[in-house]
């Protein structure tokens, strides 16, 4: 086997002790660091950089400095060289390894950011037929000599190659990375389900969307704005360099003793990059029937509907009216030992335990129909669909309910009986509704009036009179006896006339009980258009 100097198993407290010991961690930083990467799961160099407890350049030259092996900058390495072997360069960057210069005894000297990389290191050599000198670099290092040797290629100037360089280095020095810490911790601690960063003329807008309402929370320098986003898109494992296009991506962090997960979407708009983050926080999800607010008659008519066999149940409502956490609540409780139960999603928000759980990846060609059609054939007991937004994901859908699964899924309309409607838009027959519809719960949430100031506002809801949000529901189930009015129903207008359809509390009269009893305001009413 080839022997790759330097490079060796090791587990992160050998690091971090070598880390205090070179003067570059307090003992408490390390500590603190070494927790979280063992909550985490990832490499404690990692963990360093997203705690901002040291720069980028600081750990990984002092890495190199621990295994006495060379530490290299972008600056050592030559793009002509990287397009020169035969080497997929999306190999390289999932290796984190690069090229870097032929040496005279005829072996390449690779660098790499990932000091337990040997493995990947004897196979490059092995591919190659020439031994490899291994030395250490940065992670950036990695993606931005690809990036330049890409960039050759296309004869992209040397001025924009050296900004897209600078942002890179910048944005992984310590105080930009405990900026853009700081405002995600916030958005944890502020409940935030996402947070907005925004270029204005001249400047930069940060918004935190809380219980479904933005608020402003810090303006940022046209310089800090690019570097953060520059940050959160290397914490995402996106093109640092691509400004033109939107990007999608992931990322993880450890925020108060828990994980967080980020989802993150880059939108080009006039005066630069609009960045929204969306924040996942499995840890403060309540899959709880009275944890989330529903009332008692309404949880265990929703219960009676999942405890059926087969059929079809539904979660309608607009964006972010809770029908995912609704759904999931379902799922945590349908997942036993007994059920074999099976989501696809676009994309998988939370795990839920027991569950078997695939994302759609059209770019594969793997969408909801065919993944579906995978599903069918895995003899599943129940399945949930993150969404019914075509004619062949209904159609599928349907089938699999007729043949004895319990399907769940939602549908974007504002209420129960447009769901019907939706459906019937699709070219699901009435007859088939009838036969496999058992139940459409479609809901809203509304902000709750502060427990501490009775709405006036005050510093427990930051002045705004809210805090914590309460679920409006509108349950239209489908009983036997009822489902028999759905075989002449041709749209939701006929609905009227079959009375045990019509048997549910509105949405409204359900929101003007919430107000009744304390819970919200005639104005949050009027938001959210249920007055």
């Amino acid at each position: 086997m080839v022997q790759i100097r330097g490079l060796r198993d090791f587990n992160d407290s050998d690091l971090a002790d070598g880390l205090v010991a070179q003067g570059v961690l307090k003992r408490a930083a390390a500590d603190r660091a070494l927790k979280a990467a063992q909550g985490t799961g990832a490499a404690l160099e990692r963990t360093l950089l997203e705690l901002g407890l040291a720069s980028e350049t600081q750990v990984y030259q002092h890495v190199a400095e621990w295994l006495d092996l060379p530490f290299v900058t972008g600056a050592d390495i030559d793009p002509v060289l990287i397009k020169s072997l035969p080497l997929d360069h999306a190999f390289l960057e999932r290796v984190e390894a690069i090229p870097v210069t032929e040496n005279d005894n005829g072996s390449i000297t690779f660098a790499t950011s990932n000091p337990r990389g040997a493995d990947a290191m004897r196979s490059i050599s092995f591919h190659l037929g020439q031994d490899v000198e291994p030395a250490i670099c940065a992670r950036s290092t990695v993606r931005q000599s690809l990036g330049n040797a890409q960039d050759a290629t296309k004869e992209v100037g040397a001025d924009a190659a050296s900004d897209v360089e600078r942002l890179r280095f910048l944005s992984n020095e310590g105080p930009i990375i405990s900026l853009t810490n700081d405002l995600l911790s916030q958005a944890v601690g502020d409940r935030a389900s996402d947070v907005h960063i925004e270029a204005l003329d001249g400047m930069g807008r940060v918004r935190f969307r809380v219980d479904g309402v933005l608020r402003v929370v810090r303006t940022l320098t046209s310089e800090d704005l690019a570097m953060v986003t520059s940050r959160l898109k290397v914490m995402a494992d996106l093109n640092i360099s691509e400004k033109r296009r939107p990007q999608d991506g992931r990322a993880r962090i450890a925020v108060m003793g828990r994980n967080v997960d980020l989802r993150l979407s880059t939108l080009p708009a006039q005066h630069g990059e609009s960045v929204v983050v969306r924040i996942l926080d499995r840890e403060a999800l309540a899959l709880d029937w009275e944890v989330l607010g529903f009332a008692p008659n309404v949880r265990d008519d929703i219960r009676g509907i999942l405890g059926q066999a087969s059929g079809i149940f539904l979660a309608a409502g607009p964006t972010g009216s809770g029908k995912t956490t609704t759904l999931y609540t379902a799922l945590s409780e349908l997942a036993t030992d007994a059920r074999k139960v099976i989501t696809v999603e676009d994309p998988v928000e939370y795990a839920v335990p027991g569950v078997m759980q695939v994302q759609v990846r059209p770019e594969i060609d793997m969408t909801f129909a065919r993944t579906l059609r995978a599903i069918l054939r895995q003899d599943p007991d129940t399945i949930l669909i993150g969404e019914i937004r075509d004619q062949e994901t209904a159609e599928i859908a349907v089938r699999a309910a007729l043949v004895g699964r319990l399907v769940l899924s939602t549908v974007h309309t504002n209420d129960s009986l447009s769901a019907v409607d939706r459906l019937l838009d699709l070219g699901i027959p009435s007859y088939l509704l009838s036969a496999t519809l058992r139940g459409v719960m479609s809901q809203r949430l509304v902000r709750r009036l502060c427990a501490t100031c009775s709405g006036a506002g005050c510093d427990s809801c930051d002045q705004t009179g809210y805090k914590g949000r309460a679920v409006v529901t509108e349950l239209m189930k489908v009983p036997a006896e009822a489902a028999a009015d759905l075989v002449h129903v041709t749209s939701a207008a006929d609905i009227p006339s079959a009375s045990l359809l019509r048997q549910f509390e509105p949405l409204r009269d359900s929101a003007r009980a919430l107000v009744d009893q304390g819970v919200t305001s005639e104005e949050e009413l009027l938001r959210l258009d249920l007055s």
